[in-house]
């Protein structure tokens, strides 16, 4: 089960060209919500870009949570990038909400290279997309097949709230209506 203590937020590659070519409207309102759990719950988040040159940087809906802790990368794992990886081994969280885009790119190679790091890892579903539907179911049955946990955006945000009497409950359910 997820906990505020032990986890942190990894969002993959939500830039202006790869949401154009997924269509990813609803997955990066997901995101937007997840981010902001994780803000107001003071979560840590970090953030990559995939050569932010060719592809755009954050997509503008979700540039108020790119602080200090966005991260360039050129190679599909996010864990391939020493400062990337330095960041999660640093961050002594034993579990990672993982979501964005492409699912079957650098969302399915960075989750198994997390899986290896001994981390539990939560894939958010319908946070990630890939280009083509079937790719991304594929990826999510890898993932599940690799111990990866499928998760949707209100079944990590309600674990981690765990009860209606979490000081930041209403706050955050009023993400989700």
């Amino acid at each position: 089960m997820l906990n505020v203590e032990n986890s942190l937020f990894l969002m993959i590659d939500m830039q202006e060209k790869l949401v154009a070519a997924t269509s990813a409207n609803q997955e990066v309102q997901n995101a937007k919500k997840l981010l902001k759990t994780a803000e107001i719950l003071e979560m840590p988040t970090l953030i990559t870009e995939q050569y932010p040159k060719g592809l755009g940087t954050t997509v503008s809906e979700l540039q108020e949570f790119c602080k200090n802790n966005v991260f360039e990368k050129t190679a599909f794992s996010a864990l391939a990038d020493e400062n990337i990886f330095q960041a999660i081994a640093g961050s002594k969280c034993s579990q990672v909400v993982l979501f964005g885009i492409e699912a079957h790119i650098c969302v399915y190679q960075t989750a198994l290279a997390l899986k290896d790091m001994g981390l539990e890892v939560y894939i958010v579903c319908d946070a990630s997309a890939s280009r083509d539907d079937f790719q991304h179911k594929c990826a999510l049955r890898l993932m599940e097949n690799a111990g990866v946990k499928i998760a949707t955006t209100e079944i990590v945000i309600f674990e981690l709230l765990k009860t209606s009497k979490h000081p930041n409950f209403k706050e955050i359910q009023g993400l989700i209506k």
